[in-house]
C-alpha cells in the first residue's frame, strides 16, 4: 500500500485539536488553532457590568470587552484609545475627538451619544464609580466625531479619570446630553442593561473580545472579535479562572493548568523564580496597603489610631514579609506620587505606642478583628506580630476578593486591610474617595465607608481638584496629607509591587494598575521575530 498523505485528513486533525483544547484546556502552542490563553487570577469580577464596582477584578474583565476614551499605560500615563486626541477649551470645557471607524460588536458605530449615555448610566448607578464623574456638569455631542465635556470648574485630571470608564452603547435614537441627576428617559434605557444581559454577553463593547460565558466570581470565557479597530490580539480564546489561594495559583501554573498567574505571594516567589520553564515579572511598588480603622468603638480616638500606626515597623515589614516587592509606607502617597509629603511620615515607636494604648484601655488582652483578602495574609500576619508586642491581639479573617467592598461597607471589623493605587499619579482622587466626607450628591467619599469627616481636608481636596498648576496642586495635597497623618483615618503600611508568573513561552510586562490583559500577553517567539 502506498504511503498516504495527511492532507486529506486536515479537517479531522483540526477537529481533534479543537476537541483536545476544549476538553483539557491545554494551552495552544505554535501552529495550534485556535490559541487559548488561561489566566489564573486571585479573583474574577463578581459582575460583568463594567459600571458596577470600581475594583481591580472588575476592570480586568471589563477592559477585554469594553474600552475607555483614554487607556492607562504601563506607568500611569495616558494613551489615546477611543479618543484620538483631547484638548481643554477655556477653563471648564474639554473636547475629545473620537477615533473613526470604531464599531461595537453588534456593528453600531461609536458616536458621541455613547459617551454621554455612559455618563448618564454612571450617574444613575451611583456607588463606587460615581466619583470618577464628580464635578462633570454636562457631556454632549459637539459634532458627529467629537464630544464636549463641561466641568463645574477647572478639572486638570479629567483625562486620567476617564481611563477608568468603559464606554457602553447608547440605546438606538438616544440624543440626550448628560447632566447630573437629570438624564431624560433613563428608566426605559436601563431596562436593557440588566445584570443578566451583561453576564450573557448581550451588551456589546468595542473591545477585542466578547464575553461568551460568565459566572459571578467564577470563570469567564472570552472570544476574539472580528473587525476590531485596533491590533488583533494573538489569543483567539481567553479563560479567566479564579484561584483565590496564592499557593494554589502557583501549583496551577507549575502543573500547566494555567499559562499565567497574578498576585504571586512571597512564599511561592523563590520556587517560581528558580524554574527555567517559568518567568516572573513585577511592577513598581505603587499599590499601598492600608488599614482602615472602624471609628465606632475603641479606635474612635485619633491618638489610638496613631499609636497602632507607630507600633508597626514598616521597614522590617516590607523587607521580611514582601521579599523585595515592597517599600515601607510611612504615608499614603508613595515617592513620585504628587502629594507625597516627607513631613507626614509615621515613625516607629513601640514604647510610646504601648503607653498610649495602655492608657486608652486598648492593649492588655483586647482582641481586634482584622478583615482582609488571602493575597495579603502574610502582611496581615506581620502586622499582627507588631501589634501583639504592644498588647493588642488580632483575629484575622478573610473575604473573597470580589466581596471586599460589601465587607468594608458592613463595618463588621475593627481593622480592614485593603489595597489602593493612586492611578492618576496624584493623591487627589485617592483623597476624594477615601478621606473626603461622604456625600453622594457631590460624589465624594465613595469608599469612605467609616464616615470620617474633616472640613479642612474637604476644603484642600476641593481646591486641589480645580488647581491647574501642578506645583500648587502638590502643595495643597501635601497639606492634606499632613492632616491625614494626624487624624489617621487610614493607616498606611507598605507600598507593594504587583507580581506575575507565567510560562516561559509567553511574555507579559507587569502593569502598575494590576490589569492582566490578554491583549498585552504574547508568545515569547512573537517578541523576537
Amino acid at each position: 500500500m502506498p504511503p498516504q498523505s495527511l492532507a486529506g485528513n486536515v479537517p479531522v486533525i483540526l477537529l481533534l485539536l479543537l476537541a483536545w483544547v476544549y476538553l483539557t484546556g491545554v494551552p495552544v502552542r505554535a501552529g495550534d488553532v485556535p490559541p487559548l490563553l488561561r489566566i489564573g487570577l486571585d479573583g474574577v469580577a463578581m459582575s460583568a457590568d463594567p459600571h458596577r464596582q470600581n475594583s481591580a477584578d472588575s476592570r480586568n474583565l471589563a477592559f477585554h470587552v469594553f474600552e475607555p476614551l483614554i487607556m492607562p499605560d504601563l506607568a500611569l500615563g495616558t494613551v489615546p484609545w477611543l479618543a484620538t486626541e483631547w484638548r481643554p477649551v477655556g477653563e471648564r470645557d474639554w473636547v475629545f475627538t473620537l477615533r473613526p471607524n470604531v464599531r461595537f460588536h453588534d456593528g453600531k458605530p461609536l458616536a458621541p451619544e455613547d459617551v454621554a449615555f455612559t455618563f448618564c448610566r454612571l450617574d444613575s448607578n451611583g456607588g463606587s464609580m460615581s466619583g470618577l464623574i464628580a464635578g462633570v456638569e454636562r457631556v454632549a455631542a459637539r459634532d458627529a466625531g467629537s464630544v464636549q465635556i463641561t466641568t463645574q470648574g477647572p478639572n486638570p485630571l479629567l483625562p486620567q479619570l476617564l481611563t477608568m470608564i468603559s464606554i457602553i452603547p447608547a440605546p438606538n435614537g438616544w440624543k440626550e446630553p448628560y447632566v447630573p441627576g437629570g438624564c431624560a428617559n433613563m428608566a426605559a434605557a436601563l431596562t436593557s442593561l440588566g445584570e443578566d444581559r451583561f453576564a450573557n454577553g448581550l451588551v456589546p463593547g468595542t473591545g477585542p473580545y466578547r464575553l461568551t460565558a460568565f459566572t459571578s466570581g467564577g470563570p469567564a470565557e472570552l472570544a476574539r472579535t472580528d473587525g476590531y479597530w485596533g491590533t488583533q490580539p494573538y489569543w483567539e480564546q481567553v479563560r479567566l479562572l479564579p484561584i483565590p489561594g496564592g499557593a494554589a495559583r502557583a501549583r496551577a501554573l507549575v502543573a500547566g493548568d494555567v499559562d499565567i498567574i497574578n498576585q504571586v505571594v512571597p512564599e511561592s516567589l523563590e520556587f517560581l523564580a528558580g524554574r527555567r520553564d517559568l518567568r516572573v515579572v513585577d511592577s513598581r511598588p505603587l499599590r499601598t496597603l492600608i488599614l482602615t480603622p472602624n471609628p465606632i468603638g475603641p479606635l474612635a480616638d485619633p491618638a489610638v489610631r496613631r499609636a497602632l500606626a507607630m507600633a508597626i515597623d514598616r521597614v522590617s515589614l516590607a523587607r521580611r514579609v514582601a521579599q523585595g516587592s515592597a517599600e515601607p509606607a510611612a504615608q499614603l502617597a508613595p515617592v513620585g506620587i504628587l502629594g507625597h509629603e516627607p513631613r507626614a511620615a509615621i515613625g516607629f515607636d513601640q514604647i510610646n505606642a504601648r503607653h498610649i494604648l495602655e492608657k486608652s484601655g486598648v492593649s492588655g488582652g483586647r482582641t481586634l478583628r482584622l478583615i482582609t483578602v488571602e493575597p495579603f495574609a502574610r502582611v496581615a500576619e506581620g502586622i499582627a506580630r507588631y501589634l501583639l508586642a504592644v498588647g493588642v491581639t488580632l483575629d484575622i479573617r478573610f473575604v473573597a476578593v470580589g466581596n471586599v467592598l460589601p465587607a468594608m461597607q458592613s463595618l463588621d471589623y475593627d481593622l480592614f486591610l485593603s489595597g489602593w493605587i493612586a492611578f492618576t499619579g496624584e493623591l487627589g482622587y485617592t483623597g476624594r474617595e477615601l478621606l473626603h466626607s461622604r456625600d453622594p450628591a457631590r460624589k465624594t467619599g465613595n469608599q469612605n465607608f467609616v464616615g470620617y469627616s474633616n472640613p479642612e481636608i474637604d476644603r484642600l481636596l476641593s481646591l486641589a481638584a480645580m488647581e491647574s498648576d501642578r506645583g500648587k496642586r502638590g502643595l495643597l495635597l501635601g497639606e492634606m496629607a499632613m492632616i491625614a497623618s494626624r487624624d489617621m483615618p487610614v493607616i498606611p503600611t507598605i507600598h507593594l509591587a504587583r507580581r506575575w508568573a507565567m510560562n516561559a513561552e509567553i511574555r507579559f510586562d507587569g502593569r502598575v494598575d494590576g490589569n492582566t490583559l490578554a491583549t498585552l500577553i504574547t508568545p515569547a517567539s512573537a517578541r523576537t521575530q
